[in-house]
């Protein structure tokens, strides 16, 4: 029971103190004023340094984007120029195989083994 009375006795006694801790105001400084003013200027020089750096970003980007153009045009441009040339440049070459076919032919007509190679090879 003693013991009961001490911490009743105890909590009347630090009560009064605990209410007045939670009560204290604590001032605020022109000082205080101050650092808060320097930290928001602060802020906002790194957000204009950001806002920098993204419209360089934007910048590489679109450079990136017209680079990637200029080379894809380059190939099809080289790869179209060497698919017209093989076919100019075959073209004849088809033309006089297509002659030399023809002249076997006939001349298989007059020669049945000339005709039977090519059969065999699918040409007649």
């Amino acid at each position: 029971m003693k013991t009961i009375q001490k911490i009743i006795l105890l909590f009347l006694f630090v009560l009064p103190y605990a209410g007045t801790a939670e009560i204290k105001e604590i001032p605020f400084t022109l000082d205080d004023r101050d650092r808060i003013i320097r930290t928001e200027q602060k802020v906002e020089a790194i957000n204009q340094r950001f806002d920098a750096m993204d419209k360089r970003f934007d910048q590489l980007f679109n450079f990136l984007w017209a680079f990637i153009g200029i080379f894809s045009a380059m190939m099809v441009s080289v790869f179209g120029f060497a698919f017209w040339d093989r076919k100019l440049s075959m073209a004849p070459v088809k033309k006089d195989n297509l002659k030399m076919l023809n002249a076997l032919r006939d001349y298989a007509a007059h020669q049945p083994k000339l005709r039977e190679i090519l059969k065999n090879a699918g040409l007649l």
